[in-house]
């Protein structure tokens, strides 16, 4: 149902296994891409989903790792920082 919480089970699986649950989110509606910003190649992450829940989940498990982020639009979620992108290299990595 629109707007429900997530059951306790299920906040605490995310909370013991968050990188696993962020690598699964960016796996399923994410990406890593390689952008060319001025002549300069930046790595990025992008997290897209329409449900609200999902999206606070997302963004409340990457808030719990230190990694900032951004909404550039409603659905989306940004992870532009440099310390904040290679975090995320630590356990996503580019797709092989």
């Amino acid at each position: 149902m629109p707007g429900q919480r997530a059951a306790p089970w299920q906040e605490l699986l995310v909370k013991e296994a968050t990188e696993e649950f962020v690598r699964g989110l960016v796996d399923s509606d994410g990406c890593r891409v390689v952008a060319n910003d001025r002549g300069v190649n930046c790595v990025r992450y992008h997290f897209s989903n329409r449900s609200d829940d999902i999206r606070a989940l997302f963004c409340a498990a990457l808030d719990n790792l230190g990694i900032p982020w951004t909404r550039p639009t409603r659905y989306h979620v940004a992870i532009y920082r440099k310390a904040a992108v290679a975090r995320l290299d630590e356990f996503i990595g580019p797709k092989a």
